[in-house]
């Protein structure tokens, strides 16, 4: 739930400053530290990885350039167990393409892809950013129902390498819900006040949207679960306790074994909180 969330005020004033100077065209310098994780990224992606046995949990591969947390450094270790296959990406909730979970695969590596976004300004910008490239874009609200059809439409392969959702609240019933497209490595958001065992997930048919609480979303356990009735192992929970990484079952090489995947509670920013609790009484589901 990553665009509400409680931010430090240094970085709340950095992306109104940004945001401010994309409106009147006006250029910033480029953050020293992005450009370093992106030098960094890239070594390892050129073979000088941190030495870590494939067999132990992926946390000291966590690093940032574009993403909201460590996602980048997972993904491209991921990649590097599994292998590049068609070098194809989708994400839901893409943002206005200046932060997610692949933006170091289009605009790094070069990967083409699929950006969706629900809400029209957002969608806008991310398409002024890719237009005519290997990179699409499209406004659209994802739902269970839709979501094949609306990458079938867009010429999406069946197996993709690599699915981003981070829609604030319906992940799961979205990952439920598609059936023709089997990625290779999903990344998802997950709730981790729910704690790692109840299999919990917000209603289906929840109508109001994220509201700054706790309240929404799935739990590990339900994602694990689902994860399983769809040949998808998980691999790893990043540090912060928003976002789960699966790997297909029959993708090749070496990931930690169940009990050696890390649970986490919630550690929003690595402040070590999250979002303030519900205490409106609203109840979850246990899926059938």
């Amino acid at each position: 739930m990553r665009r509400i969330a409680h931010r430090p005020t240094v970085r709340l004033l950095a992306r109104q400053i940004t945001h401010g100077a994309r409106s009147l065209s006006t250029s910033l310098d480029t953050p020293r530290e992005i450009l370093l994780a992106v030098s960094e990224l890239s070594r390892r992606h050129g073979g000088d990885r941190p030495s870590i046995p494939d067999s132990a949990p992926l946390t000291g591969f966590e690093l940032r350039a574009f993403s909201q947390n460590g996602e980048d450094g997972v993904l491209l270790e991921l990649l590097r167990r599994t292998g590049d296959g068609s070098r194809y990406f989708v994400e839901f909730g893409a943002g206005d393409g200046r932060e997610n979970s692949t933006l170091f695969l289009a605009d790094v590596l070069g990967w083409s892809g699929l950006y969706i976004e629900g809400d029209p300004e957002r969608a806008a910008l991310i398409e002024s950013k890719y237009g005519d490239t290997g990179v699409r874009t499209m406004c659209a609200n994802v739902t269970p129902g839709s979501v094949d059809a609306i990458l079938s439409a867009a010429g999406v392969p069946a197996e993709p390498d690599v699915l981003s959702i981070d829609v604030d609240g319906p992940d799961y019933w979205i990952w439920r819900g598609l059936k023709q497209h089997r990625p290779k490595v999903l990344v998802i958001e997950y709730n981790a006040s729910l704690g790692p065992s109840a299999v919990l997930v917000q209603p289906p048919d929840r109508s109001d949207g994220f509201d700054l609480t706790n309240y929404g979303g799935a739990s590990i356990a339900a994602l694990r679960a689902l994860g399983e009735t769809k040949g998808y192992k998980l691999v790893h929970t990043e540090l912060t306790g928003n976002n789960a990484f699966f790997v297909r079952s029959d993708q090749p090489g070496t990931f930690p074994a169940d009990d050696d995947v890390p649970v986490r509670a919630p550690n929003h920013y690595l402040t070590g909180t999250g979002h303030r609790p519900d205490r409106s009484g609203r109840r979850y589901v246990t899926p059938g």
